[in-house]
């Protein structure tokens, strides 16, 4: 398996960056040869702020189906427990969605919403997740609202600015290959969102968070990091897990004395 996950994850890379170039229209070999900002923005955008969803979306499936079949830890089976319902329920739209499109005997010219627009319920569910934050307490103590302030304003303009794609698309401003690229990146961007902030949400609720087994081995063995950026966070969770558990021992203790008086 681990062979298979390297293609695929690569292969996806590979395919969104090269596809990617010619949606946005950018030729990154320009900058071999002659330096210019805007090229030099646009790529850099490209890598970082779209192409890498793609592969990112086949991980977090995976990790997905694997917490749900409790390979994951038990903090992971939860959660996978916790977002089953929001999948089950945009896959059963997309499904309906697409049978539409099936059954209306026009001709497709992929300037349709049906794919970008599935991962709408994403978004909305990760915006709605974020204002469930702002009531969770730890211990005691309400989450900082700074981080979820930052969280959501980029939530929202990724929002808009699909929204704005979509818009569009939808009347024909797009080349097929533009439209599919553009609604496949809106799609996994908005799932890797929501299954990010749904864990953080669960996590917190939890007063636990943990490492992924599935991605501590996807990200040290499938793809390799020289500085194991991904398993360099363990040691950092397990000292903020032991100060939470001594906070909300003192916590349960203060509410006892409380309630004694």
């Amino acid at each position: 398996m681990k062979h298979f996950h390297r293609v695929v994850f690569y292969s996806l890379l590979v395919l969104s960056v090269v596809w990617a170039c010619f949606a946005l229209k950018t030729n990154p070999f320009s900058l071999l040869y002659n330096f210019e900002f805007i090229e030099s923005v646009k790529f850099i955008y490209i890598l970082g702020g779209t192409a890498v969803f793609w592969p990112m979306f086949y991980v977090e499936v995976v990790d997905y189906l694997t917490s749900s079949f409790g390979r994951n830890g038990k903090l992971y089976k939860t959660y996978s427990d916790s977002i089953q319902k929001d999948i089950v329920v945009s896959f059963v739209a997309a499904i309906m969605l697409g049978s539409i499109y099936w059954l209306d005997l026009v001709k497709y010219n992929f300037s349709g919403i049906d794919l970008g627009y599935v991962g709408f319920p994403f978004l909305i569910c990760s915006i709605y997740t974020l204002f469930q934050i702002t009531k969770i307490k730890v211990a005691g103590k309400p989450v900082r609202k700074l981080p979820i302030i930052v969280t959501f304003v980029v939530i929202a303009m990724f929002t808009i600015l699909a929204y704005s794609t979509l818009v569009k698309n939808s009347s024909g401003e797009y080349e097929a290959y533009q439209a599919v690229w553009f609604q496949l990146t809106i799609l996994f961007a908005s799932f890797f969102i929501f299954t990010s902030i749904s864990l953080v949400k669960h996590s917190l609720e939890k007063g636990k968070a943990e490492l992924s087994q599935f991605k501590k081995y996807f990200f040290s063995q499938v793809v390799r990091s020289k500085n194991r950026l991904y398993e360099s966070l363990e040691e950092p969770l397990s000292k903020m897990n032991k100060k939470t558990l001594k906070e909300k021992a003192k916590h349960s203790s203060s509410l006892r004395k409380k309630g004694k008086n």
